[in-house]
């Protein structure tokens, strides 16, 4: 073993958490002392190893041994975690896992402090799902990527489905995906959990423009609206342009509102079918809906229903 090969042998076991000392060293290597100082100063002194780690020196052992410096001090990471496990959004397992991955980042004397700090929510940690989500995370990260088409089941269903996905995000608990259904022509909302079964096909497809929706625009903090087929709606709503636009979600002002009617205004937007549905149905009498036909079929039907609850007095 030449002096190069040596020192790297030295450095990966320090890095691994091993200790070194003189007598070790001349066991492993059949070398003097000078020359094992000879080859720690050359680690100490290298600024590569200096930007993330330090040697230490164990007077009561006598032996050498690493700390890392830390890539990202204790606050910030423990932020990170926390954010991470009020989120529920993965399995325990795979928490722990990212955690230990996570600490690494963070200096060897601050760890034990982190880890203090994270143990009462960890032992009280209660995932929204039990299966590993980090597989399925990458696969649809890959297909939005390459723009791959799959098929997949959903939930409880047994229809197989052919899509496109389009994007991934994270809301309440949960991470969604964003998927161009193929032969229906529309996209969906889904959640990434509950798809089931999905597997790759080798076609690419570049979907319309028309169907890639804005995941940002469309969130809006509350994933009550995010559920169903992708519409474009009009509404009449009764009240003034400002109001109006401040309590319809993602709305504009459509060329077809009267400028000069101050008592209602015609807006416009996009939403998914069952969240507009919801939204409609809580603004009562402030809201006409006058696109599309398919909302105001389902409005209909709903409206419908809850009149069954109050039959006319006799």
């Amino acid at each position: 073993m030449n002096n190069s090969e040596r020192i790297v042998d030295i450095l990966m076991g320090l890095l691994r958490g091993g200790t070194i000392d003189l007598d070790s060293y001349k066991s492993l290597y059949g070398r003097d002392y000078r020359t094992y100082r000879r080859d720690m100063k050359a680690i100490e002194n290298n600024a590569d190893f200096l930007a993330e780690y330090s040697m230490k020196y164990n007077s009561a052992s006598k032996k050498n041994f690493v700390t890392k410096n830390g890539l990202i001090n204790s606050e910030k990471i423990l932020i990170v975690l926390e954010v991470l496990m009020a989120s529920r959004a993965i399995s325990k397992d795979e928490l722990e896992e990212l955690i230990n991955q996570l600490l690494d980042l963070v200096s060897t004397s601050d760890r034990s402090k982190v880890k203090k700090l994270i143990t009462p929510t960890i032992e009280n940690y209660r995932p929204a799902l039990d299966q590993p989500i980090f597989p399925m995370v990458k696969d649809f990260a890959d297909w939005v990527v390459s723009k791959r088409e799959i098929t997949f089941k959903y939930a409880d269903f047994s229809k197989r489905m052919i899509g496109v996905p389009l994007s991934i995000y994270f809301d309440s608990c949960h991470f969604y995906v964003m998927i161009y259904l193929v032969d229906e022509d529309k996209t969906t909302l889904y959640y990434l959990d509950q798809i089931k079964e999905a597997k790759a096909k080798r076609k690419v497809v570049n979907v319309p423009a028309n169907k890639r929706i804005d995941v940002g625009k469309n969130i809006n903090g509350n994933t009550a609206l995010n559920k169903g087929n992708h519409i474009h709606y009009k509404f009449d709503y009764q009240s003034n342009k400002q109001t109006a636009l401040n309590n319809v979600p993602n709305s504009y002002v459509s060329e077809d509102d009267d400028p000069n009617n101050s008592n209602e205004t015609i807006v416009e937007g996009d939403l998914f079918s069952e969240g507009a549905l919801l939204w409609v149905l809580s603004q009562g009498s402030h809201v006409k809906v006058l696109e599309p036909q398919s909302l105001i079929d389902k409005l209909r039907k709903e409206l419908k229903k809850n009149l069954e609850f109050y039959p006319d007095e006799k």
